[in-house]
């Protein structure tokens, strides 16, 4: 019969009960009815803490244990895991912040600075510069963000649906394409220059459709899916808004254009 001198004697009942259930590294029972001398080894409040908090530990231990998908080893004592565990969601949250303001927000941008700014409605000498700044600084931050979650995949054996798999492989290469027009774009007296700017206008809005449903379907994938989501809402959002403020400008000056001209062929 054991005797606890702490009066703790509940404890050491649930501690036999988790004993049977979480087998633990050593004997809870041996530690607790130890002898020395032929005497008992009265067990100290500490004594008992130190226990229950084994007991914690083992069971978090297998927890994590078995419900750990990515290969990692967990080490709770001495806290690698935690740090390591720590690092790659630091990671995962770059992977979406690079492309949800790379792909997700500066490449609508510039497609918008190309269709409002170039002539009509508003004329902006400086357009071209400009769009391809933004152009290249979101096909860059983006690609780099689709790069770390690749890494993040091999390394971590991350759970990825097929179908965000394959959109961002598309996504990555119709932006490449692209971005190679600034190269690859026919001069302006060249024969099939109007097919390439429909090809080319046709391929930014397919392409910025694509880069919206890739990044949702990414979100659904993370832990804080309702955070991500909110954001990404509050930035498409406001650019839907400067658009539809945008197109509906573009429409009023091309109804007035068309009425002068209406105007001029009329004769009294």
């Amino acid at each position: 019969m054991l005797q606890i001198v702490s009066g703790e004697s509940m404890n050491s009942h649930c501690i036999m009960i988790l004993s049977m259930v979480f087998p633990l590294q050593y004997s809870i029972t041996a530690q607790a009815s130890s002898w020395n001398g032929g005497l008992p080894l009265i067990q100290t409040e500490r004594g008992i803490d130190s226990i229950v908090a084994d007991v914690m530990l083992q069971m978090h231990a297998t927890s994590l244990q078995s419900s750990n998908s990515t290969g990692v080893t967990i080490n709770l004592r001495s806290g690698k895991a935690a740090r390591h565990f720590r690092h790659h969601h630091h990671l995962k949250n770059v992977q979406g912040v690079l492309i949800i303001i790379g792909w997700g927000t500066m490449l609508p941008i510039g497609v918008m600075i190309a269709r409002y700014f170039k002539n009509f409605p508003i004329a902006w000498s400086e357009w071209y510069s400009v769009h391809i700044i933004f152009q290249g600084i979101g096909y860059t931050l983006g690609t780099i963000g689709w790069g770390i979650g690749i890494c993040l995949e091999n390394t971590l054996r991350l759970h990825i649906s097929k179908a965000q798999r394959v959109l961002s492989i598309i996504v990555f290469i119709c932006t490449t394409i692209q971005m190679l027009a600034i190269f690859w774009q026919p001069k302006k007296e060249a024969e099939h220059r109007r097919c390439w700017e429909v090809y080319h206008h046709f391929l930014g809005y397919a392409v910025i459709v694509l880069i919206i449903t890739n990044i949702f379907l990414g979100i659904n994938d993370e832990d804080q899916a309702e955070k991500w989501r909110w954001v990404y809402g509050v930035i498409l959002g406001v650019l839907a808004l400067i658009a539809l403020a945008l197109e509906t400008y573009r429409w009023i000056k091309s109804n007035q254009l068309r009425q002068a001209n209406s105007n001029m062929f009329t004769f009294p």
